[in-house]
């Protein structure tokens, strides 16, 4: 049997001739990948008719603020006076003209697109049908006016939509988070596990290899010794997360994560070294050079700081007890992440010291949940999760100094080199939460 990890070790990209090679390649990818965008944009700041997905809803003072997805998968916003039913997940047709200001720059980020009139297509969402069981098995106020709990608006919308159920499509479908238990997220500092990412594919991929590997080792046993249950169970499940993808109408941090597992899988396969920073950056790179888009979103870099504190981690801690590993894990990248997350988001609470065990607990909770919502008992939680929005949990406002920022950041990349500068990193995280912590209590 082929082993999982070649015995030499052997770094992908080994010397600068590599180097350079995939670089040029990543440039001419990158290139390849901008005059696509640049045709795009073209098409969009000289459309008046274009035909999006609305992926985001919300009304700002008197009017309703959309956030759209175009067919070439342009991002963008407009608004509209209307008195609009809730039209989340629907594709409209907008007529209008996109504002004097939109330059290419500009539109990698979001433009805004000046909508004359809005009206709705016949088309639904690929996902219509999943959405509509997961809302089913959720309370509503016509259903269930019985229940005090669910009597009182909190746990509903402006639209009389269950927010349970929109977490729960966030969850398994990344749709937008309802605001209300967005910010208790923010409160807890667990945003992260809310938005389907690297970390939800890691947790599906173990519980589709678990149940996988029963059927396949009786059939190896018994029909193909000589297979490798590692890489053929990894391939299986790599068509499962595309095919994932292809729900998920190829949401940008799921994308994201399915590449650097595709590029992982291969990595294995072909025997060279996995926990290599070199590797890492590469991956970066790449992802870059695929999805110039990718450079504007918030969601990519926090992404690749976690990965990058826990591939410091993983080099530098060695302990024989799993679970005390597990939990120094996520309690030490949950600190590094501190001065980078609040420097771009402000909300901090004392509660936010539970958030390394709310995410230990998640992966216990996630798949448990997609297994009740599979079976048609979804909501067997609600009653219990409610009771979480009548706390009124207090916060206040904690932004990261940009010069500690940028010592932290300078100190985080040294680490890669030395194990005690990785220990002072740990050092500076934690004296800025003591002083978060302080600030909230004193």
């Amino acid at each position: 049997m082929k082993s999982i990890q070649s015995p030499f070790d052997i770094d992908l990209l080994s010397n600068k001739r590599e180097w350079i090679l995939f670089i040029t390649i990543s440039l001419l990818i990158f290139c390849i990948a901008i005059f696509i965008e640049y045709r795009n944009y073209k098409d969009f700041v000289e459309a008046k008719n274009i035909n999006a997905e609305v992926l985001l809803q919300y009304k700002k003072d008197s009017k309703y603020v959309l956030k759209l997805k175009s067919d070439n998968g342009s991002i963008f916003y407009t608004t509209s006076k209307d008195d609009l039913k809730d039209i989340r997940g629907r594709f409209v047709n907008i007529y209008g003209k996109a504002t004097n200001d939109c330059t290419f720059y500009k539109y990698l980020r979001n433009c805004f697109f000046i909508g004359y009139s809005i009206s709705l297509l016949h088309k639904r969402e690929f996902a219509k049908n999943i959405i509509d069981y997961i809302n089913s098995q959720h309370l509503s106020k016509t259903n269930n006016l019985d229940s005090a709990l669910y009597i009182e608006s909190k746990v509903f919308d402006e639209f009389n939509k269950n927010i349970f159920a929109q977490m729960y499509q966030s969850l398994f479908l990344a749709k937008p988070m309802p605001q209300d238990l967005r910010d208790i997220t923010n409160i807890f500092g667990v945003a992260h596990i809310f938005a389907i990412s690297g970390f939800h594919l890691g947790i599906l991929s173990f519980v589709l290899y678990f149940f996988l590997k029963f059927p396949y080792r009786y059939f190896q046993r018994n029909y193909f010794t000589y297979r490798n249950e590692f890489y053929d169970l990894n391939f299986v499940i790599l068509i499962f997360a595309f095919i994932y993808l292809n729900i998920l109408s190829f949401s940008p941090s799921f994308l994201r994560s399915f590449v650097m597992f595709a590029f992982g899988f291969f990595v294995l396969w072909k025997g060279l070294k996995l926990l290599s920073f070199k590797l890492l950056f590469a991956c970066g790179i790449l992802i870059l050079s695929l999805f110039p888009r990718i450079f504007f979103s918030i969601a990519f870099w926090l992404s690749f700081s976690g990965i990058f504190y826990i591939y410091l981690y993983l080099k530098y801690f060695k302990l024989k007890n799993k679970l005390l590993y597990g939990v120094l894990l996520n309690i030490i990248v949950f600190l590094n992440m501190l001065p980078i997350s609040h420097y771009i988001f402000y909300d901090f609470s004392l509660y936010a010291i539970l958030s390394p065990f709310i995410t230990m607990l998640f992966i216990i909770f996630y798949p448990l949940v997609l297994i009740l919502h599979i079976f048609g008992f979804g909501g067997i939680f609600d009653n219990i999760l409610s009771l979480i929005l009548y706390i009124n949990f207090s916060s206040f406002e904690l932004q990261t100094p940009f010069w500690f920022l940028c010592i932290f950041l300078c100190v985080s990349f040294i680490a890669i080199f030395n194990k005690f500068v990785y220990y002072f990193s740990i050092f500076l995280s934690s004296l800025y939460f003591l002083y978060g912590f302080l600030k909230g209590v004193l």
